[in-house]
């Protein structure tokens, strides 16, 4: 059995990083095994670490995210206002 080469963060081959970027993860697990002889848990466990820093940017679209704040809010205030009524409706 050959001898696992050790390989950190910043010396992965910039073919992986470039799938990294791109979302293909098993690709570049793959490439990464192929490369280095590192074992396929080792590849992983790399290419995961490496998928936080490297990894596809998800856009933030602020209007998205403020209206689903406000949404909550009158969920809850809907929610409290159906409370009340059934309470004063029963008392």
């Amino acid at each position: 059995m050959p001898a696992e080469v050790i390989v950190t963060d910043s010396e992965l081959p910039s073919a992986v990083i470039r799938l990294i970027a791109d979302g293909r993860k098993i690709e570049a697990i793959k490439i990464l095994r192929e490369s280095t002889g590192l074992g396929l848990a080792n590849a992983k466990v790399l290419v995961d670490r490496a998928s936080r820093v490297h990894g596809p940017k998800k856009p933030v679209n602020p209007a998205v995210s403020a209206d689903s704040g406000a949404a909550k809010h009158i969920v809850s205030l809907v929610a409290v206002l159906i409370l009340a009524a059934a309470y004063l409706y029963f008392l």
